[in-house]
């Protein structure tokens, strides 16, 4: 029988080997990379600025606004909702999730207690709603900045861009993400939404997945 030093060090090889394998390691610095291109775009918009971010989900990026730039209020717009239609099937709130419509509830009853201190000071506001219905909420350019990470379909993007551009004030940003990103089920359809909406706008910079338009 093997001793529990040689099995122990059997482990930590079979680790170590998991830990390396091919498959594994661009995910990570998938990861990473997209962590860093956050933050430098977070780094270009204003700090204690009226913002909203569409599309929440667990509430990841909401954190990292709230830590980098302090807003003074910033809308948080996701419906959590799951999409039985045959397109989104292999979206993260589609055909993909094993628990449908419960983890969505879930995830939103986590993300309001999350920031519960945020909600309570006003700070954050959660609104539970598709990100067009959200839009129409909101008076004409009474937010400094928006990031679009919801519906990633060509249709959605577009949609998104067009309602939030009249939201957003003279000279404010719109920004989003996965930009360029290849190889999911929206395919290009960010970048192709985004291209054809910088024309409108003054500037467009694309920070690996991240784009950023200001508006004129």
């Amino acid at each position: 029988m093997p001793d529990q030093v040689s099995l122990y060090r059997r482990r930590l090889r079979r680790l170590a080997r998991l830990s390396l394998h091919p498959t594994r390691i661009p995910r990570k610095l998938r990861v990473h990379r997209r962590q860093q291109q956050r933050e430098r775009l977070l780094s270009l918009l204003p700090e204690r600025a009226e913002c909203a971010e569409v599309g929440t989900w667990r509430g990841d990026f909401a954190a990292a606004i709230l830590a980098g730039r302090r807003p003074m209020r910033l809308y948080l717009i996701d419906p959590w909702e799951y999409r039985t239609d045959p397109r989104y099937e292999h979206a993260s709130y589609g055909g993909h999730s094993e628990d449908g419509q419960q983890k969505l509830d879930a995830m939103h009853a986590s993300v309001l207690e999350r920031f519960a201190a945020q909600i309570a000071a006003g700070q954050v506001v959660v609104r539970r709603a598709r990100s067009l219905e959200a839009a129409a909420g909101f008076t004409e350019e009474s937010l400094d900045w928006v990031y679009i990470d919801a519906d990633h379909s060509y249709e959605g993007v577009k949609g998104d861009l067009e309602a939030y551009f009249r939201v957003v004030k003279s000279g404010g940003f719109l920004a989003g993400d996965d930009y360029g990103h290849e190889g999911s089920w929206f395919e290009d359809g960010v970048r192709r939404a985004v291209d054809e909406f910088a024309p409108r706008c003054a500037a467009l910079t694309v920070i690996g997945t991240q784009f950023l338009l200001q508006k004129p």
